[in-house]
């Protein structure tokens, strides 16, 4: 310790300063932890590279009529497949290339291209899909293109046939390198059943409920809930004696039992989530409370949908995240009604990328988490995404719903590369590359939290 640090902390002393004495020691380690894992974070990143989510290029894709882009696909190593719903005016029928195209994406010293595929193997000239995709813009008059999905090296293309968004049709193929093998048009039972939720609601009981002049009902002997007297209050008291609270706001009906609500809970590490009806209310209301820092936030979107984050750092929801430590950030100008459809994680372990979906207007957002920085960088918004195994992206986003033929895309670097890709790379025989990229990315996110602390 240096000379004038010791004297500072003898000058606090003298003072009688016994809380400024633990501060300021508290504070010198933590910086000199902080600059020692700034040294340690920036090897591991010279060793093993560094990607960061950037738009590398931007393209134009041409359409042969005009139409509103609805999704895009990688089928094998080659190909995209783009798919759009067209406006055909006086033609009176619909034909395979009316709704679908192949394409193929090149890189040259001028930049990106997108042009269409020319290899002889189009999967797109099956006899047999081509009388299943007539017979349903026959019979079906309302006809129209949801998406795209890869599932278990199967193809998807889901079609709305009816006036609800679950009253679909779906065209399936065989995944076989880089052909794909038209199977039927029967692919309903392939759709992906991804849960909205990694967790469990637990419905509290009558045994929770604690009577009294105010009473609540019992969480886990950490948090108290009640909705009678016209408020929905939360405590951090088993004190029944005041209807005083930690938060509060009012509810519909002030003339209700402690038994009339509806209350759910799930505890998340620190975090207790709370789902509460008031009697005679129509929706959920949703809400995180910390049990480390005693703070409530409503968050409605956690009904929607909510995921963890690794290692326990928080939780991730349509339009924002929430860390065990209580930062937590809010996107205003995310899509309503986004429920969560999947997440890769980059192979370094340093990035987690969640992909959030809204089936009607076929919105996609990407949310890009970093388990060092524990920050979730600000999500992308497209109507189609095409991640490539090299870590290159194709996204567009149609800005509104006016048909067009030039559809501008963007091609953006991502960490987050294929396990084909990955595999083909050197192993790293180094220090660094005996523990593992991964390993030292989780024991640097942990030495940054206790800097935090």
């Amino acid at each position: 310790m240096s000379e004038q640090n010791s004297s500072d902390i003898e000058q606090a002393v003298a003072e009688g300063g016994a809380y400024e004495v633990i501060c300021k020691r508290l504070t010198q380690q933590g910086t000199a932890l902080q600059n020692k894992i700034n040294r340690l974070n920036t090897k591991r990143a010279e060793e093993f590279g560094q990607t960061e989510l950037k738009i590398i290029g931007r393209v134009r894709v041409r359409s042969e009529n005009n139409c509103v882009p609805r999704d895009i696909v990688q089928v094998g190593s080659k190909m995209m497949l783009f798919g759009y719903n067209v406006f055909l005016g006086l033609k009176t029928e619909t034909a395979v290339s009316d709704v679908f195209s192949l394409y193929q994406m090149t890189e040259s010293t001028e930049g990106f291209k997108i042009e269409p595929y020319q290899n002889g193997d189009n999967f797109l000239l099956n006899s047999r899909f081509v009388n299943d995709f007539q017979e349903l813009y026959q019979y079906y008059k309302t006809t129209r293109l949801l998406c795209f999905h890869v599932h278990h090296e199967k193809l998807l293309a889901v079609f709305q046939i009816g006036q609800k968004i679950n009253d679909i049709r779906v065209f399936r193929w065989q995944i076989k390198g880089d052909k794909a093998e038209y199977i039927d048009n029967r692919g309903e039972r392939d759709l992906p059943k991804i849960p909205s939720h990694d967790f469990e609601w637990i419905l509290s009981r009558r045994e929770d409920h604690i009577d009294g002049a105010h009473p609540h009902v019992n969480i886990l002997d950490e948090v108290f809930v009640e909705t009678i007297k016209g408020d929905l209050t939360i405590k951090v008291e088993n004190n029944t004696d005041d209807g005083l609270g930690i938060y509060q706001e009012p509810v519909e009906d002030p003339h209700q039992s402690l038994a009339d609500a509806e209350i759910y809970y799930a505890k998340l590490g620190t975090l207790i989530l709370l789902k509460v009806r008031p009697y005679r209310e129509k929706d959920y209301r949703y809400f995180i409370f910390n049990t480390r820092t005693h703070q409530v936030n409503r968050i409605d979107a956690l009904g929607l949908s909510c995921v963890q984050l690794p290692d326990d750092h928080g939780l991730i929801f349509p339009n924002g995240y929430y860390l065990q430590d209580g930062e937590h950030k809010i996107f205003d100008n995310a899509p309503d009604d986004l429920r969560f459809l999947y997440s890769t994680r980059s192979p370094n372990g340093e990035d987690v990328l969640y992909l959030f979906y809204e089936d009607e207007a076929g919105i996609s957002a990407l949310f890009s988490y970093n388990m060092i920085d524990k920050q979730l960088q600000n999500p992308i918004y497209a109507h189609g995404v095409c991640l490539f195994d090299d870590g290159q992206m194709v996204a567009f986003r149609a800005e509104d719903e006016e048909p067009k033929r030039i559809h501008p895309m963007q091609v953006w670097e991502t960490p987050y590369f294929g396990e084909e890709h990955s595999q083909s790379q050197p192993i790293n025989q180094s220090f660094f590359g005996k523990i593992g990229n991964a390993e030292l990315v989780r024991g640097i996110s942990d030495c940054y939290s206790l800097v935090r602390a």
